[in-house]
């Protein structure tokens, strides 16, 4: 039908029955007949290429995430080009002469799509550009025109119907062009924010694909409305300003690599039919030849494009990646961690993309983060709390990396709850100073039989360029995890190498203890022996004498058990480890107290707690000598005092894992000035017949434990010690065969 209506035009022309005018347009529109005719197979093939891409990245988009309205739009924006460029495919099909029709009718819809799609990237807070006024009325007389062509399709041959196609073209081409310039006035209005160089990038490259992609570029067009709609895709789900220039990066470095290896294939293959003419099985060999190189070429062809587009593209980057794997083989070598910080900060100062870095390690009790070096003013805190800094902490623990401009974009489209917990991310990345937080993760003690590995932090590394209002892309990004990743690991190396020591002195003291108590225990059971066969002799002895021989056996039995605690403190922990119940500890603890004891401790208990990972009889003797203390220290107080025991659950009490507490608190004088410095310093004691053991007994049972003791004294008086332990990992069920 097309070709017979150029055809008709062209006898017009010829016949000279036309007036210049109408000469003109006819020219116009046979010229427009054969544009969209579909008759090159290349163009069809091409829009047909196009609608496939747009459908599927459209599609993935808006799976990934259906709430989003930015994502419902880039859907719609998508399914609009792939209906309009699969009705410019059936075009170029002759038995389908309503495409064309269908094409130009869709094609409409594209200006308002646009602008609908890229008006989601104004930022909500500025002045958004003002929309056409004339787009609405523009667009529905057109479309009227389109429904006046489908009813009678005779008025398309009319020489001035040319006019209408022009009108349709120019609609769409301007109001393209409409909603670009747009985004351009947005990015002019966010100049100075994060949001402005953004929106330039995006506002290029809708010029640059409405330049490519208009229709009457056959081949090109619709190529570059796919690589335009990719571009739109990764930006959209990647939010980050120096994404798009890594997303750029790809695409060309995706070009070449595939220019590249269509060349060596179309060298290798082409040249058969013309040079040996009727010889198939040539073909197939060279066929086969092709296949072969291009397997082998395209990894380290890929390899190297990406690393000349780096080089040419991100120099900076380049030099912190050299920077940066440096640092991770010289930690290989190192194995203290006071070493690994000083190495980290001197790397860090001296490089020119972090301006400001502090690193946390985990301390000794596992409640806090404690700052062991920094670089760039102001100074960070000196601790983190894991308690009260547990939003980010814990995100950290299971998403690994946070970037601050990324929780800020969060925020923006959080619900309240959300909402106040990004908020205290962002305070405490602002306390710290860092637009970077890269966790030092290790794997935790206690693993669920068949399940993922559970992961707990060693420490923070914080980094931040002031320089910049996005600092770091996501490449850069993975590089500092590669150096913490190795911070990980010597950490946990050091701790074994230390815990190792550690036995192996203890091992040496508990030998050299064990010979020692063998020498001092053999004289003092000769001299208690000797005493007590004196001592039935002497009854008739002056009162002094008597006393002395007392203060003798006296003085024997307290060095007697200096030296049986001696060897406790100094033997290793050898005790049996299990599910336990500290309930249960309580009640069998308090059975060992006399009555009068007993009536004098309260006890509190949280219901439904869960059991600890330990050994009950090593529990028992550190609850034993807590409640000894208590009652020591309230001895002589009228009326009597009283202890109180309480045992609760505190979520995230020691790093990433609940925790369960028992605490012991007494309502006596409390400590003395300056007591709490040298409470589990061993021997040091302010009981006249202690010997100074008790505490560092009870803290080396309790750290063998994984927990901690945590020594405080209440507003209302007297001294409170608290248990912390770990709640024990239940094993996972396996699954019935």
């Amino acid at each position: 039908m097309i070709r017979a209506a150029s055809a008709a035009i062209r006898r017009r022309l010829r016949q000279g029955r036309e007036s210049p005018f109408h000469r003109l347009a006819s020219r116009a529109r046979c010229y427009h007949l054969r544009r969209v005719s579909g008759s090159n197979l290349y163009a069809s093939l091409s829009s047909l290429l196009a609608a496939a891409v747009a459908a599927a990245i459209g599609i993935s988009v808006y799976l990934r995430d259906r709430s989003r309205l930015q994502f419902s739009r880039f859907f719609a924006f998508c399914l609009s080009l792939c209906l309009f460029h699969l009705a410019r495919f059936f075009a170029g099909l002759p038995s389908l002469p309503r495409s064309q029709w269908v094409a130009d009718t869709l094609s409409l819809l594209l200006p308002l799509m646009a602008d609908r799609f890229l008006s989601g990237f104004f930022p909500a807070a500025g002045p958004a550009p003002g929309r056409n006024p004339l787009q609405g009325p523009l667009l529905g007389v057109l479309l009227v025109l389109q429904v006046i062509a489908l009813v009678f399709p005779q008025l398309a041959d009319e020489p001035w119907w040319v006019v209408v196609d022009i009108s349709i073209m120019t609609y769409v081409v301007g109001g393209l062009f409409f909603a670009v310039m747009r985004m351009w006035r947005a990015a002019r209005a966010a100049e100075g924010t994060a949001a402005g160089p953004r929106l330039r990038y995006l506002f290029y490259a809708a010029l640059i694909a409405l330049a490519l992609g208009q229709p009457g570029i056959p081949v090109i067009g619709p190529i570059a409305t796919a690589v335009y709609l990719y571009f739109m895709a990764q930006t959209l789900t990647r939010e980050r300003l120096l994404d798009l220039p890594e997303i750029l990066a790809r695409i060309a470095s995706m070009t070449l690599l595939v220019i590249t290896v269509t060349a060596v294939y179309a060298a290798l293959v082409l040249w058969v039919p013309w040079t040996f003419a009727g010889e198939p099985m040539l073909l197939v060999f060279n066929t086969l030849l092709a296949s072969f190189a291009v397997l082998v070429l395209i990894d380290p062809l890929r390899t190297e494009l990406d690393r000349r587009l780096e080089s040419w593209l991100f120099h900076d980057r380049t030099i912190l990646r050299a920077l940066l794997d440096r640092l991770r083989r010289r930690l290989v070598n190192l194995i203290d961690p006071d070493e690994m910080v000083r190495v980290v900060m001197n790397t860090l100062r001296g490089s020119e993309r972090v301006t400001r870095a502090s690193l946390f390690l985990l301390d000794r009790q596992g409640s806090a983060l404690r700052l062991r070096g920094h670089t760039g003013a102001p100074t960070p805190p000196s601790s983190l709390d894991l308690a009260t800094r547990r939003p980010l902490l814990e995100r950290m623990r299971q998403s690994g990396p946070l970037l601050r401009d990324v929780l800020e974009r969060q925020r923006e489209r959080a619900n309240n709850e959300l909402k106040a917990e990004l908020d205290e991310c962002l305070d405490t990345f602002a306390e710290v100073g860092a637009s970077l937080a890269l966790p030092i993760r290790g794997l935790a003690g206690e693993q669920l039989e068949g399940g993922p590995p559970r992961l707990h932090l060693l420490g923070v590394l914080f980094v931040d360029d002031e320089r910049l209002l996005e600092p770091f892309s996501r490449e850069e990004v993975e590089l500092f995890e590669g150096v913490v990743a190795q911070a990980a690991v010597m950490i946990e190396n050091s701790t074994v190498y230390e815990q190792r020591k550690e036995r192996d002195r203890l091992a040496a003291l508990g030998e050299m203890a064990a010979g020692l108590a063998h020498e001092i225990r053999n004289p003092l059971g000769a001299i208690k022996g000797a005493v007590q066969v004196v001592e039935p002799g002497l009854q008739n002895a002056d009162p002094t004498t008597r006393e002395f021989l007392g203060v003798i056996v006296e003085e024997v039995e307290r060095l007697n058990r200096v030296v049986t605690q001696f060897l406790t403190y100094s033997r290793p922990f050898t005790g049996q480890m299990g599910p336990v119940v500290l309930g249960e500890v309580v009640v069998t603890t308090l059975r060992l107290l006399d009555e009068d004891a007993r009536g004098r401790v309260t006890v509190t208990q949280a219901a439904n707690l869960p059991p600890v990972r330990g050994d009950a009889e090593a529990l028992r003797q550190v609850l034993l000598n807590l409640l000894r203390n208590a009652f020591d220290a309230l001895a002589g107080q009228s009326p009597p005092g009283r202890v109180f025991v309480s045992l609760g659950l505190r979520r995230h009490g020691l790093g990433s894992g609940d925790a369960v507490t028992l605490t012991v608190r007494d309502n006596g004088p409390g400590f003395a000035p300056g007591a709490l410095a040298n409470l589990f310093v061993p021997f040091h004691t302010t009981k006249a017949a202690g010997t100074g053991l008790g505490l560092p007994i009870s803290q080396r049972i309790v750290e063998n434990h994984r927990g901690l003791i945590e020594v405080s004294a209440p507003e209302g008086g007297g001294a409170q010690f608290t248990i912390v332990l770990p709640v024990y990992a239940q094993p996972r069920a396996e699954a019935p065969t």
